[in-house]
This record gives structure tokens, sequence and C-alpha cells, in this order.
């Protein structure tokens, strides 16, 4: 039997993009044990995955920073006796957890920090390909599978008594971990003052609690007429309100991709980044609003502030369009 370790300590958007890859790898070793290796508190997404056997969250902040809980960690990783490892994320640390995973077969990126390490290579290019398109390049595979998050009724009976009193909604996700992707909040209030003059859809605000100051700047505007869950849900519960959403509107963040995992219409905001990268909704219906500039992209994830002092990715949003477009979503 293999004993596969695939590690996955990216962001909660890389990891549920991941789950189509997990779902592959059983499929391709049905006889398997298979642990995934992820960023500590992700793994409440992972809950009720019928793919893998065994989830280990690690604190990267507390454990990659102190060599003695490094190694610790190492060893007793060791101990699982695993035959087969492979590894998406590319950082360098990722490539000798690797390594030091005692895995015969070890399978990563030729662009990965320390890829030496690596048994087996594969390239993946920066731009070009979807993010799901360049995990299975590791099975050599160009495919793409929808991501996947599996709900028990468990774990949403509270959220789904409030879903169930209100009308339908769009999710708005205002909020990224990086600000030159976020739109200004400004933007947002221009488009939801459209949604409820023009739709009979209630806007329902979604993100952590870290986002609650967004989502107070349009409860002060617009009150009762919107509805704030914002740190109010887990992340299963969070995935349930979207995928009970009529669309789900959010910048380049992982609101998009657990649409995807419910085939949720999604008007995607890319401003920083660009579709380009590979992190794109991948729900059937969904639109790409984005300024062309020349400076674009500036990061591969974003960054705190704008290089060029101008922002003109964001603040140049046309929210008219935007609009326009969000209607042919609804339909």
């Amino acid at each position: 039997m293999e004993k596969i370790l695939i590690i996955q300590t990216a962001f909660l958007g890389d990891l549920i993009l991941s789950t189509g890859f997990f779902r592959r790898i059983k499929e391709k070793y049905p006889n398997s044990h298979i642990t995934v290796l992820i960023n500590k508190g992700t793994e409440s997404i992972l809950e009720g995955n019928p793919y893998l056997n065994e989830v280990i969250p690690i604190d990267k902040k507390k454990t990659f920073k102190n060599p003695y809980l490094f190694f610790k960690f190492l060893s007793n990783l060791r101990k699982k006796n695993f035959t087969l490892c492979f590894s998406p994320h590319f950082s360098h640390r990722s490539s000798i957890i690797s390594y030091f995973s005692g895995a015969k077969t070890r399978i990563g990126y030729f662009e990965s920090g320390f890829s030496f390490l690596h048994t087996k290579k594969y390239h993946r290019p920066l731009k070009g390909s979807h993010e799901v398109q360049k995990l299975f390049f590791l099975l050599e595979e160009s495919i793409i599978i929808k991501p996947e998050i599996h709900i028990k009724e468990n774990q949403i009976v509270e959220i789904d008594e409030i879903i169930k009193k209100l009308p339908s909604y769009i999710a708005i996700a205002p909020s990224s971990l990086w600000e030159t992707k976020r739109m200004p909040i400004s933007k947002f209030s221009d488009l939801i003052q459209l949604i409820l003059k023009k739709t009979e859809y209630l806007p329902l605000i979604i993100g952590s609690k870290n986002d609650r100051y967004l989502a107070q700047t349009l409860l002060d505007e617009f009150d009762s007429k919107i509805l704030d869950l914002t740190g109010k849900t887990s992340l299963i519960e969070l995935s349930y309100v979207i995928s009970k959403s009529k669309c789900v509107i959010s910048n380049d963040s992982s609101p998009i991709h657990i649409a995807s995992a419910f085939n949720i219409p999604t008007l995607a905001i890319f401003g920083a980044t660009i579709p380009d990268f590979g992190y794109t909704p991948l729900s059937d219906k969904a639109y790409i609003s984005e300024i062309q500039l020349e400076c674009r992209p500036c990061g591969i994830h974003g960054g705190r502030i704008c290089p060029k002092k101008h922002f003109k990715c964001m603040i140049e949003q046309d929210i008219g369009l935007m609009f326009d477009n969000l209607l042919k979503l609804i339909k």
C-alpha cells in the first residue's frame, strides 16, 4: 500500500483548488493512505473529504521559525513511513519537508526552491495555465477538475436556520489578504447601490473577522438593507452560505474558489494580479472585471501598496459595466 504525503501549506484558495487533485490521486492509488500537510487554520475546509485519511495542520510561523520545533516536526513526520510525496507547494521549506519525509519518490516542480531534493520534477509555468492544471502536471496529466467541498448536515444546523429565512441573495466578499487586490470599499458601495435599486436580491457581506471594518463601512451606509455575516461563520458555514447564493462577487481571493466548488456564478475583480496567473473562477458562468494597464501585474500575490502610487487597477474599475455583467450572470 502506498503511503502518500501531499504538501499544500499555501493559502486557503490554493488548498481549495487542490481538492480535485486529492481526488485524482485517490483514483490513481485506490488502496493508498493519503495524508495532507496544510497551513493551520484551514483544516476545517477538508472536514468530510472522503479522499483523505489524515490531515496535519502546521503552524508555519511558529514551527518554521524555530529550528528545534522544525526538526522535531520533521522527525515525527518521517516516522509515518511515507513511500510517495507530492509537493505542489513550491517553497524551499516544502522541498525540505518532502526530502525528510523519507518517501523514496518525491514529486515536485523544477521551479520550486531546493528542487534538487525532488526525485521527479515537472515545469510549472507562471502564466498561461490554470492553477489546477499546474497541479495535474505532477501526475503527467493536463486536465481540470473543479474543487470539492464536502459539507455535513451537522456542520450547518445553525447557519441553515438563518439562510432559510432569507430572500435570494448575492454574496459579496470585499476583502483580500493583500491590499492591492482589494477594490476600494466605496466601489463596492456603488455596486451595492445598483443591486438594491435595480434587483430584488439581498446583498450579503461575507469575510473573516479581520474584515469587519470593511463590512462596518457598508453597514453604516446601508443599515438593514444588507446583511452582514462577516466573521460570523466557520469556513464550512461560509461555504454553505456561498453554495446557496445567486452569485458571488469577490476580489481575487478564496471565495472565488469556494464558489467554483458549487458552480455558483462568479464576478471576479482583479487588480494587482492578472487572470493569466491561473486563479480564475471555474464556475460555468463567470465574469472577470479588470483594467488593462502596462504596470499589471505588480506582483504574484499583490502587495501592501501600489508601486506606482496611483492604484488605477482598482480605482478605475467600471461599476456600471460590472453591474451589467452581474445581471447576465444572475439571469
